[in-house]
């Protein structure tokens, strides 16, 4: 994709109009209140597939614990893996620290740009130009879904949209004198006002500037949320991709004597070190029964006698669509399962499952099982 670099008057117009929006509407967060690599590092690291309101108090707790790189360095696993607790991922915690290990041991000193931060443990190129940014003041772009969507909208992007093509796009707009409060403000609108499925474009500093403003004045009217996976909607989508892969995926709650059995993933693969309850994909024409039969079998050696559908739940990565198909399930001789495709298995009671550290995609099985057991 391809976009058109706007006028050098223009875009100095924009920035003004988006920098006054933003400091009377943008959001008092603990992490813009310092400059500190390690701590915009570690808010970074946590708003990784979490929403910023949950993070605002496990942020202040970390820090509390972990007040600077050299402290948290020196925490043991257990430690670090208490105070993560809460916020899924627990790889994270694990890579923050040996970010934090590798800068000590070289010195003390930060990198201080995107390519040399990329360099540490566990840092993509949106993590390095956050902390480039708001760290060191680097008149970078950081392109977040919200971002995406405020210039796919306001620009009229080609649909789909690439993500990474917008970096491009968004680099020469970057407000060279405030890039911390103008990187701040792209997101905060985004989040607060040009959201996915109801921009309140009436509040929008740039709505005399958007292109998709009557677009999506028509969807207002209609006090319908917009469909934002639909690639339908021109430019009320927030990102489309049409090559997006649909999966299903079945999962089994076994229980057997008031506790819940539980798989931890392997360490090696992605969210490693979660736990999850057994299933896995369906393949296609299979049914659901016949699927969990099957991925019973190949992970614990399990015979389903039984299921009885429990809930269901949805879940979007950038590349794919999950939908979960979770059961209830009977199986013969529970108490003989092996982890034949984890790192192992544990029979937990219901306060113990809902604490434990699941993959954020299954938070509302999660939510299901606390309103079900009556649990705070």
């Amino acid at each position: 994709m391809e976009c058109a670099p706007a006028p050098a008057t223009a875009i100095g117009s924009a920035q003004a109009e988006l920098l006054r929006w933003y400091r009377t509407t943008g959001r008092d967060l603990p992490w813009r209140h310092t400059r500190d690599p390690y701590r915009i590092l570690v808010s970074e690291t946590m708003l990784q597939q979490t929403q910023v309101d949950r993070v605002v108090p496990f942020f202040e707790r970390f820090i509390a614990a972990f007040p600077d790189e050299r402290t948290f360095a020196a925490a043991d696993q257990e430690t670090i893996h208490r105070m993560w607790k809460g916020l899924g991922y627990p790889s994270r915690v694990e890579r923050l620290q040996a970010a934090c290990r590798q800068v000590i041991a070289g010195g003390g000193i930060w990198p201080s740009t995107p390519d040399a931060l990329r360099e540490l443990p566990g840092i993509g190129p949106y993590t390095a130009g956050a902390v480039a940014c708001f760290a060191f003041g680097a008149a970078v772009p950081i392109v977040d879904t919200n971002v995406a969507r405020v210039y796919a909208r306001r620009d009229a992007l080609p649909l789909p949209l690439d993500r990474t093509a917008v970096w491009p796009h968004v680099a020469p707009q970057v407000d060279r004198a405030d890039p911390i409060a103008y990187n701040n403000a792209l997101m905060d609108l985004g989040a607060l006002v040009c959201t996915a499925k109801k921009p309140a474009c009436d509040r929008c500093p740039w709505r005399h500037r958007c292109a998709s403003r009557d677009d999506l004045a028509v969807h207002a009217a209609t006090s319908n949320p917009l469909k934002v996976a639909s690639p339908k909607v021109a430019y009320g989508v927030a990102i489309t991709d049409r090559s997006k892969v649909r999966q299903h995926i079945v999962l089994g709650l076994i229980h057997h004597e008031g506790r819940y059995l539980v798989a931890k993933r392997p360490a090696t693969v992605h969210q490693g070190s979660c736990w999850e309850l057994p299933g896995g994909k369906r393949d296609v024409g299979e049914d659901d029964r016949s699927a969990l039969a099957r991925e019973l079998a190949e992970e614990l050696g399990a015979e389903l006698l039984s299921a009885r559908a429990l809930v269901r739940f949805s879940h979007a990565y950038d590349d794919r669509y999950l939908t979960f198909h979770c059961y209830r399930c009977r199986v013969f001789n529970p108490l003989d399962l092996k982890p034949l495709a984890s790192d192992g298995l544990r029979w937990v009671l219901p306060e113990e499952f809902v604490a434990l550290p699941f993959p954020p995609a299954n938070q509302p099985l999660i939510e299901r099982m606390r309103r079900y057991h009556r649990l705070a």
